[in-house]
């Protein structure tokens, strides 16, 4: 058997050019709005930057728990992602004082810990979503995307790494 055959290609047909690749969609209506919560400047820049690459508008960001009320009450955000873990405040406590500042926004815990009784009190005091910080930012702005339009789904974590959220 010729390889031609074997690939699908016959002697006598010309080379076709490959389509042009699709730009994607621009998303349809308003961007999501978001604030971050992470008492790490450098998480908070590296979220935000995966953020806007996806199409999200940061309103907000926060780093204790003072600040983070007062973005998510100035910015009055569709998404917001909490830290788990802050030295003045945890994210656990403070989730509770943020759906305050205002209730219509979803919250998503981001944290490195993601033993089970964690995201289960994660979701007890108020969260939608749990992500485990090490996903790629392709795999949080998909999570964010369905929680924002679904409302809770599954928890995200980063292994295996070559595994992208479907």
């Amino acid at each position: 058997m010729a390889l031609g055959k074997l690939f699908g290609k016959r002697r006598d047909e010309t080379p076709v050019a490959a389509p042009e690749p699709e730009t994607p969609p621009e998303p349809e209506g308003p961007k999501l709005k978001v604030v971050i919560i992470d008492d790490d400047p450098d998480a908070r820049d590296f979220m935000r930057m995966g953020l806007e690459v996806g199409g999200y508008e940061v309103v907000g960001e926060g780093g204790d728990g003072p600040s983070a009320i007062q973005a998510v009450k100035d910015g009055e955000p569709d998404l917001v992602l909490v830290d788990l873990h802050m030295p003045d405040i945890g994210g656990l406590e403070l989730l509770p004082q943020l759906r305050e500042a205002h209730w219509p926004t979803k919250f998503v815990v981001v944290s490195a810990i993601g033993a089970t009784r964690m995201v289960e009190a994660a979701m007890e005091a108020g969260a939608v979503g749990f992500i485990e910080k090490g996903v790629s930012p392709r795999t949080i702005n998909i999570h964010l995307e369905k929680v924002a339009h679904a409302g809770a789904v599954k928890v995200v974590r980063p292994y295996p790494l070559n595994h992208e959220y479907p």
